[in-house]
């Protein structure tokens, strides 16, 4: 059985601050997730996200991943800056790499964007 995984994500750049918002560990959680950034603007919107695969025994691990999001909309660059289990922060690479966004937007033309993102396992 997997646990839940609390992804808070905050994108950070120097063009753009994400709110910080929880997913869970279950598809529908993840649409909400991806929903939750409709309408926001100055940031790459999350389109398509991939819940990654948790071991129970990382309930209470945290971890902090950062990627760029290029201007195809899709994370480069993917790697785990802290995390108390390589096996988590493997997972976690695996997972957001195949994760999409609608990359941000500069005078009509799409950027690249670093992104930071602290994730908490519940």
């Amino acid at each position: 059985m997997k646990k839940r995984v609390n992804i808070m994500a905050g994108i950070v750049s120097l063009l753009a601050v994400g709110a910080a918002l929880p997913l869970a560990a279950d598809e529908t959680s993840a649409q909400a997730y991806v929903n939750s950034y409709r309408g926001r603007t100055g940031i790459p919107l999350p389109v398509s996200v991939v819940t990654p695969a948790v071991d129970p025994s990382w309930a209470g691990e945290q971890a902090v991943v950062e990627f760029v999001v290029n201007a195809s909309g899709e994370p480069t660059q993917v790697t785990v800056q802290s995390a108390t289990s390589i096996d988590l922060g493997r997972s976690l690479r695996n997972a957001i790499s195949e994760w999409r966004f609608k990359p941000l937007m500069a005078n009509g033309v799409a950027v690249p964007v670093k992104v930071v993102l602290p994730v908490n396992v519940i």
